[in-house]
């Protein structure tokens, strides 16, 4: 025998489906530890997947860059320079690091454990959004003066791989 149910009947059930959801949640909240003593938060969610543009051609991404915008300890100037096949040099504050590339976006120091993730960068390369994926640092770098459109997309583009982007602040 087949039985027809109302509009009525089935409106019920999922009140009670939702009602009982809820309930649930909100037994869960009351049950989560409130944390003791100073938490620390981080630059960038740890959680958050990383990612280096799939667009990243080293001989392009070469060269003098300003930084716009900053999270955490970053020079204002930098200069990318290609020292042999694969591998990418980066100038800053009189610091010069060899980095390997490992993958379109991701470089690896020669000789130590830093990765610099390029993130981001427009079709002109002419702005990108870089970082550190240990979350230490992270920067909208750009070739001139910047412009308002391709800041605000490497910036949400730091938003969307985990950054903390409401601590962001203009570099001078």
């Amino acid at each position: 025998m087949h039985r027809t149910y109302t509009g009525r009947a089935q409106s019920v059930c999922r009140r009670s489906a939702a009602w009982a959801a809820l309930a649930v949640a909100l037994a869960g909240c009351a049950a989560a530890p409130v944390p003791q003593g100073d938490v620390r938060i981080g630059l960038r969610n740890p959680t958050a997947p990383l990612g280096g543009v799939s667009r990243f051609e080293v001989a392009r991404f070469a060269g003098d860059w300003t930084t716009l915008r900053c999270l955490g300890d970053c020079a204002a100037r930098v200069r990318y320079v290609v020292a042999t096949d694969g591998v990418l040099l980066r100038e800053a504050d009189g610091v010069r690091t060899p980095y390997r590339i490992s993958a379109p976006g991701v470089l690896r120091e020669v000789g130590g454990d830093a990765t610099l993730v390029v993130m981001w960068v427009d079709e002109g390369f002419r702005t990108a959004a870089v970082g550190d994926a240990e979350g230490t640092w992270a920067a909208v770098i750009d070739r001139g003066t910047g412009s308002a459109d391709r800041t605000a997309a490497a910036t949400e583009i730091l938003d969307f791989n985990g950054w903390d982007v409401s601590r962001i602040r203009s570099v001078e």
